[in-house]
């Protein structure tokens, strides 16, 4: 054999692998090119390497190569040959520091993994295993990393999240090197489910290209069980409150329209005017407790939406004034109302404002002793408006004071709970102020010494004059038939008997098949309708009627305890075209049926009017 073939010499160095002989003491008698590219050497002819080699018999071996540029590793084989008569050996070199380098990496992995109670693993480009820990695999439910090896990544998985798996998730790994999913693991014996927070990584060569993916994952499912039973329990909860609710406005119902019905008899007896008065008071008082307590469940689920539109605060809160000087004057306290003259302008949420106002002012007169001085002043500064709601009754301790808007959150109460409340209050203010994107802020000087409630939320930056909605007023009219169903007698004769004082002609209904034979008889204009009743409910009831002869062109309303957005939704596919909460507030019964009047009296087909602030509409 010869060293100078060109053809020998073209075939060597078109190879990548390196390939040296030399002779007994290791002195190189040829090297291709790719041998001096790997030992960085260059020519090697001739000089004398320090190379282990078997002298008897062909060698396989992983050895360290010294270069100027730091260690490297090559795989050698090596066997005995002749080379122009002189006994030396042939030696083939391959580059695996790429190799060792993922080698020691991996081992410094596994060396940490095989003591971690982690799901730890790493697999190839093709999704295929090559190591799982043994807390990974006791995990999931495989016997060995042989029976790993044999898995695809993708069984792992649930057949149904396989394709986000492979086309979403990975994708997303490679191009950020990094991604992380909350996702069922599916255990191979038993086939339950194992919710994983899956946290994997691409794994880069030394030139930044991914060469593989690892894994480090946690198991959840003990905190996903946790988190479902707080769900259901929090379900269970707005399910309590909702029945709640339903069954105290039930019983509210008929004693307001009692109060209401002792106010159009007229008697002349002062005890019995004092007696309404006080009916009046508690039922609104009761109300406003139910209504707080749903709506500060809502909103602490991020549920609770505003029904924005361009309002007059000035008048919204004079209509507040008006509701709440009844409970204030009853304690002998004095109300001092300082408004600007000109409109004041903003988008909001009417209903939702009154409510702030409300709660403010009842706060103040419940906070205040009898003789107690009130005072609410409205100031415009720039683009906000502040409202001042100001007393002098038992103040704020420093203690409580910046507590004062948490949830629960309740002053020092005596044993009589004079000053007695649910704690909710005060935090429905703050969290619907915010959503109109204000502010509302608390003072006291001290216990004993009064507060000082501020509230400043942003105004229109508009001078347009502005025209408040007119609301119909209600009137007798013969001319209307109502037909009254509910299976609660109290509720449903006082209703009737409230109808009737108004002028209006009412029939009463105690179950869905007795209302659909009056409807039958009566043909009434006007259907109002309970929904928890038993045996047929209210939905279904009104499914029925809607699809009786004309049953399309009644007016048909709800009447019921429950006001979540459930309800409310239902009501609508049941094809309601307004939900009316219990109690019953008749002002906005009225103004229903004198909207309805007017339609009829114009046939205007399409048009359903409804005073938003009173009633819910369903369309």
């Amino acid at each position: 054999m010869t060293t100078h073939n060109p053809k020998f010499d073209l075939i060597l160095d078109t190879i990548t692998d390196g390939v040296l002989v030399v002779d007994s003491n290791g002195v190189v008698l040829y090297a291709n090119q790719a041998a001096e590219i790997l030992l960085a050497r260059s020519p090697l002819i001739g000089q004398s390497l320090a190379i282990p080699i078997s002298p008897d018999k062909n060698s396989y071996q992983d050895i360290n190569l010294i270069r100027p540029n730091g260690l490297a590793w090559a795989e050698m084989r090596s066997s005995p040959m002749e080379w122009d008569g002189q006994p030396g050996y042939v030696i083939a070199l391959r580059d695996i520091t790429e190799r060792k380098h993922m080698e020691l990496e991996r081992q410094k992995f596994v060396s940490l993994a095989d003591n971690s109670m982690e799901f730890i693993g790493m697999f190839d480009m093709n999704f295929i295993p090559f190591y799982i820990n043994e807390a990974g695999m006791r995990l999931i439910g495989l016997d060995s990393l042989e029976q790993c090896i044999r898995t695809p990544i993708q069984e792992f998985f649930f057949p149904e999240d396989q394709r986000f798996i492979l086309d979403e998730f990975f994708p997303r790994v490679l191009r950020e090197g990094h991604a992380d999913v909350e996702i069922r693991f599916r255990h191979f014996k038993s086939g339950s489910a194992i919710w994983m927070h899956y946290n994997v990584f691409f794994i880069k060569d030394n030139t930044g290209e991914p060469v593989g993916f690892a894994t480090v994952s946690r198991d959840i499912s003990a905190s996903k069980q946790a988190k479902a039973t707080l769900y259901e329990a929090d379900q269970r909860k707005d399910e309590f409150l909702a029945m709640l609710a339903h069954e105290l406005r039930n019983p509210l119902t008929p004693i307001s329209n009692a109060a209401h019905i002792l106010d159009m008899l007229k008697l002349e007896d002062p005890r019995l005017s004092w007696a309404k008065e006080i009916i009046k008071r508690q039922v609104m008082h009761l109300t406003h407790l139910v209504d707080d307590l749903l709506d500060i469940s809502r909103i602490a689920r991020g549920k609770i939406s505003l029904k924005k539109e361009r309002l007059d605060l000035v008048e919204v809160i004079k209509s507040v004034l008006d509701t709440a000087r009844g409970p204030i004057l009853a304690k002998q306290q004095h109300l001092d109302v300082r408004l600007p003259e000109q409109p004041i302008l903003l988008e909001g949420d009417s209903v939702r404002l009154s409510q702030v106002f409300l709660n403010l002012l009842d706060n103040a007169s419940k906070y205040s002793l009898e003789g107690g001085q009130i005072e609410v002043d409205v100031q415009l500064h720039g683009t906000e408006v502040e409202i001042k709601v100001q007393d002098n009754g038992t103040g704020i301790s420093e203690e409580l004071l910046p507590t004062i808007f948490d949830l629960f959150q309740q002053g020092a109460r005596t044993l009589d709970r004079s000053q007695g409340g649910l704690g909710i209050g005060l935090t429905l203010v703050k969290r619907l102020v915010e959503l109109h994107g204000g502010q509302v802020t608390a003072s006291s000087p001290g216990t004993g010494l009064g507060s000082t409630f501020s509230i400043r939320l942003p105004t229109i930056d508009e001078a347009a004059a502005f025209t408040a909605s007119e609301t119909p007023t209600p009137s007798p009219n013969a001319g209307t038939r109502v037909l009254v169903v509910d299976d609660d007698a109290d509720v449903r004769e006082s209703t009737a008997l409230l109808l009737e004082l108004n002028g209006y002609e009412v029939k009463m209904a105690d179950s869905g098949a007795h209302a659909i034979t009056l409807i039958e008889a009566f043909h009434p204009d006007v259907v109002l309708l309970d929904i928890g009743m038993p045996v047929e409910n209210g939905y279904q009831v009104a499914q029925r009627i809607r699809k009786l002869p004309n049953g399309g062109d009644l007016l048909l309303v709800a009447l019921s305890g429950y006001g979540r957005a459930e309800e409310l939704a239902r009501s609508q596919e049941a094809g309601f075209d307004h939900h009316l909460v219990k109690p019953l507030n008749f002002t906005t019964l009225c103004d229903l049926l004198s909207e309805w009047e007017v339609r009829l009296g114009r046939r205007v087909a399409d048009s359903r009017l409804f005073d938003p602030k009173c009633a819910i509409k369903l369309n």
